[in-house]
């Protein structure tokens, strides 16, 4: 028998007698008082000091997910013909600490100098050899432009350079000069910390010389069509340069416009003569793929050469294809003097 029990029963045997009429009154009531003295012991919430959450997903939702420290650098001050490509404009090393990843969503820039906005016909980011933005024109009069970044991140405790990079346009004027500097960088919920360097702004990239050979890509039709299997050929191509410079090729970055992606594609290279002449890649980096030249491929003034982009094919048929060169500076080529 409980402690609560023995109180009832002492108070009705000894208090208000044994009658009938006692017991259920009694009864009553200190069955009432024993509930109510119960519910108030045992069911009421207790009242801890407060203490924060402090749970890695607490933290994560709410608190931002660490801290990025940027170190902005102006390319050296030098000349630059026009049509030049792949120009190194600011070089931005990115340093995350070790309490998060750093989600770099947009990077955005200010063209300035004496040259006009025109003269450059496109910026764009580059990391690791590999274009991580769209190309944008300057099109704003403050030269300023916003530079969309995709799939890009720091892991915490890592550091990383990233180039902006233009493409000068062929009819820059002479004598113009440019220089780029970093207006600020979106990295979500990351707090960012932007170090300049005061003798950058100094510096500058000045048009000057004669227009650079082009280069043109066209694309073929394939002979059959694409199946499940090894060394399939995805993409059919043409590469000519016009009548003013030999170039050396380089590299070649292929974007999927189509919904096969990652492991659909493996072992990419590209194809010249039955022959691989490219790195080979092990699968696609979500929709593009760049594959470099193995030694760097010559490319004659005035030639124009058939290429074949060929894949191990892991894909479904509901996948489709359509592999093409996105952005002109995608084709990295050297204008090749005095050969």
């Amino acid at each position: 028998m409980t402690k609560y029990q023995n109180i009832f029963w002492y108070w009705r045997g000894h208090i208000l007698g044994e009658s009938d009429e006692c017991r259920v009154i009694l009864g009553g009531m200190l069955s009432s008082v024993l509930v109510a003295y119960f519910i108030h012991q045992f069911s009421l919430p207790v009242n801890l000091p407060h203490r924060p959450d402090q749970s890695p997903r607490h933290i994560q939702s709410v608190h931002p997910r660490g801290h990025l420290t940027i170190d902005a650098q102006a390319a050296a001050t030098a000349s630059v013909p026009p049509d030049a490509r792949r120009v190194e404009m600011l070089r931005l090393r990115m340093e995350a600490d070790c309490s998060g990843d750093a989600s770099i969503t947009t990077i955005s820039v200010q063209r300035r100098g004496l040259g006009a906005n025109s003269d450059i016909e496109s910026l764009y980011v580059v990391h690791r050899g590999q274009r991580i933005s769209r190309a944008r024109s300057v099109a704003r009069r403050d030269g300023s432009v916003d530079l969309n970044v995709r799939d890009f991140r720091i892991p915490a405790c890592e550091e990383e350079d990233v180039l902006v990079i233009a493409d000068f346009s062929p009819d820059a004027a002479p004598a113009g000069e440019h220089r780029l500097e970093l207006r600020s960088v979106d990295a979500g919920g990351t707090t960012v910390r932007i170090d300049y360097r005061v003798g950058d702004f100094t510096r500058t990239r000045k048009t000057a010389g004669r227009a650079l050979g082009q280069i043109s890509v066209n694309y073929l039709n394939l002979t059959r069509r694409v199946r499940y299997g090894n060394r399939q050929i995805v993409s059919r191509f043409t590469v000519q340069a016009d009548s003013r410079d030999n170039h050396l090729l380089r590299a070649v970055t292929f974007t999927n416009n189509g919904s096969a992606s990652n492991a659909d594609m493996q072992d990419l290279y590209i194809d010249f003569r039955n022959r691989r002449i490219s790195s080979l890649v092990p699968q696609m980096n979500g929709d593009t793929v760049r594959l470099e030249f193995d030694p760097p491929f010559f490319l004659k003034k005035n030639h124009k050469l058939k290429f074949a982009l060929r894949a191990d094919v892991r894909a479904s048929r509901s996948r489709t294809i359509q592999f093409v060169v996105e952005e002109a500076a995608d084709l990295e080529a050297t204008p090749v003097v005095g050969r």
